[in-house]
C-alpha cells in the first residue's frame, strides 16, 4: 500500500507547486481540487501572487545592495524571472536564493552589469552570516609559546559567517558603497574602478556582518587555512603571492576581527 500511495503524494505536490509556479498548471492542478474550477482558478490565482510574493520579498532581504544597483522594478523583474528558473528546494525561505549569483550569471539581460553575479556572491555570504552560529573568537593565547614547529604545524577553523572571495571587480567596494541599510529606491552610481579586481573578506563581528578587503597575499593565507592547510603551507602559499607578506600582521587582523575559532592539533578531528 505504501509503494501505491507514496508516488500519488508526490504527484499531487507536484501538480499543485506547477499550479503555484504558473497559470499554465492550473488545468493539471483543478481535478485535486474540490468545489467550483471558477473558485478554485481564483483561489490558486491568489496563492501563486503570495507564493511571488514572498519569494520576492525574500529575495531582497538576501539582496539588498544588487537591489540597490538595478532598481526596484528591475530586481523584482529578476526575483520573478529566479523563482521560474529555480524554485525554492527548502521550506525555508532564509535559504532561498543560494542560486541567484549562478542564474545571474548565466542571464543575458544582466551583461550590462558584469559585476553583478560577483556581487551576489558576496552579498549571500553576507546573508548566511547573518545567520551563522555564535562561536566565542579565539584570542592571543592560541598562538602564545608555540615554538616554530608547532605554529607551522597548526591547523585553525574559522568563526561561523566568515567567507572570503576572489573577483574580478571590486566586490568589497561596491559592496561598502551602498550599505544595505540605506535602501533607496534607485540605482547608484558607483564611483570606484571598476577595473580593480580584488578579494574580500566576510565576517560577523557581534551581531554585525562585517566586508572587507584583503591583500592577494593575505587572500591567499586565509584561503588555505580556510581549505585545511596548516599555518606553515597556508604562510608559504601567501609567500609565493608575495614575498613581503606580513605574517604578524595578517594575525592581529584576524584576532581584532575575531576570524578565528577553535585550533585543529595535528592528527586531532576537525
Amino acid at each position: 500500500m505504501r509503494s501505491i500511495l507514496v508516488p500519488a503524494l508526490l504527484e499531487v505536490q507536484r501538480r499543485f507547486g506547477a499550479a503555484l509556479s504558473s497559470a499554465d498548471g492550473e488545468d493539471d492542478a483543478l481535478p485535486l481540487l474540490a468545489g467550483n474550477d471558477v473558485r478554485n482558478r481564483a483561489l490558486l490565482s491568489i496563492y501563486r501572487a503570495t507564493s511571488i510574493a514572498n519569494a520576492t520579498a525574500a529575495l531582497r532581504l538576501a539582496y539588498p545592495v544588487c537591489r540597490q544597483i538595478t532598481g526596484d522594478d528591475y530586481f523584482d523583474a529578476l526575483a520573478r524571472r529566479y523563482r521560474a528558473a529555480c524554485p525554492s528546494r527548502d521550506g525555508d525561505l532564509n535559504r532561498y536564493g543560494d542560486r541567484f549569483a549562478a542564474f545571474l550569471d548565466g542571464f543575458e539581460p544582466v551583461r550590462a552589469l558584469p559585476y553583478l553575479p560577483d556581487v551576489a556572491r558576496l552579498e549571500w555570504s553576507v546573508h548566511v552570516a547573518t545567520t551563522a552560529a555564535d562561536a566565542r573568537p579565539a584570542g592571543g593565547e592560541l598562538f602564545a609559546g608555540l615554538a616554530p614547529d608547532a605554529l607551522a604545524a597548526l591547523r585553525v577553523r574559522m568563526t561561523p559567517g566568515f567567507a572570503l572571495h576572489a573577483s574580478r571587480w571590486p566586490v568589497a567596494d561596491i559592496w561598502l558603497q551602498h550599505p544595505p541599510e540605506a535602501g533607496g529606491p534607485h540605482a547608484r552610481e558607483l564611483t570606484i574602478d571598476l577595473d580593480l579586481p580584488q578579494h574580500a573578506v566576510v565576517w560577523r563581528e557581534g551581531y554585525r556582518v562585517r566586508v572587507g578587503a584583503l591583500q592577494p597575499a593575505t587572500h591567499a593565507f586565509w584561503q588555505a587555512l580556510v581549505d585545511g592547510a596548516p599555518v606553515g603551507e597556508a604562510w608559504a602559499a601567501a609567500s609565493a603571492t608575495d614575498p613581503h607578506f606580513d605574517l604578524a600582521a595578517a594575525i592581529a587582523q584576524a584576532l581584532a576581527g575575531g576570524w578565528l575559532h577553535l585550533p585543529v592539533t595535528p592528527g586531532a578531528p576537525a
